[in-house]
């Protein structure tokens, strides 16, 4: 279980760690896109409903939810806001091994301790592992950092076939007329071409919007 935001603070203050600047540990999979496309400017992705803050500045968005992940981005100063679509565990910082797959400012996962959630994993998050899972229907799929072809590739997958584990969807670049992209939590963290998916149709009715 992880530790009360108050608790939180007092930690950080007993470890010398100022509140309006620090370095944390986060971890983040990139977003994949699909086959080179005709690329339209993607739609921002809308916000969770899940908003948290951090509590230091320059908190770490890693790959994965371990602090010896790489490292995809650093946010802000404390007080920056984030999306959290999920949880998952992973190393422990200050005895708190809960991590949350963030999809704002930035894509990837950031440590539990250093969020204002109260208690980790917080009440009304659900785990990244309970999402649905799917197959590609190409080989070399790209995931992405954001929902469009332009953006940086954080991966790519295996053959056709392989399965990922979806979160959500969102309105991004258009490929062969279907706007709908996936942020996935597995094998990667990030985001896929919905055209590329066995989903049925997009976007499909048991997946909500990210």
């Amino acid at each position: 279980m992880g530790w009360p935001t108050g608790i939180k603070r007092l930690a950080l203050a007993a470890a010398g760690v100022p509140l309006a600047a620090g370095l944390t540990t986060v971890m983040f999979a990139g977003p994949a896109a699909a086959a080179p496309q005709p690329a339209k400017a993607a739609l921002e992705v809308q916000a969770s409903s899940h908003v948290y803050s951090t509590l230091i500045a320059s908190l770490h968005v890693r790959k994965a939810p371990t602090t010896a992940a790489p490292i995809l981005a650093i946010l802000g100063p404390a007080g920056t806001k984030v999306s959290v679509d999920c949880w998952a565990r992973g190393s422990s910082v200050f005895g708190d091994s809960i991590w949350y797959l963030i999809s704002k400012p930035h894509a990837g996962f950031v440590a539990g301790f250093y969020l204002n959630t109260g208690r980790d994993p917080a009440a009304g998050i659900p785990s990244c592992t309970a999402g649905h899972v799917f197959e590609t229907v190409i080989k070399g799929l790209h995931v992405r950092k954001a929902p469009a072809t332009t953006a940086p590739i954080l991966a790519v997958l295996g053959p056709a076939g392989t399965k990922v584990t979806v979160k959500c969807w969102a309105v991004g670049t258009t490929v062969f007329g279907d706007n709908i992209w996936y942020l996935i939590t597995a094998p990667h963290a990030g985001f896929v071409a919905g055209f590329y998916l066995n989903t049925g149709r997009d976007p499909n009715p048991a997946i909500h919007r990210c």
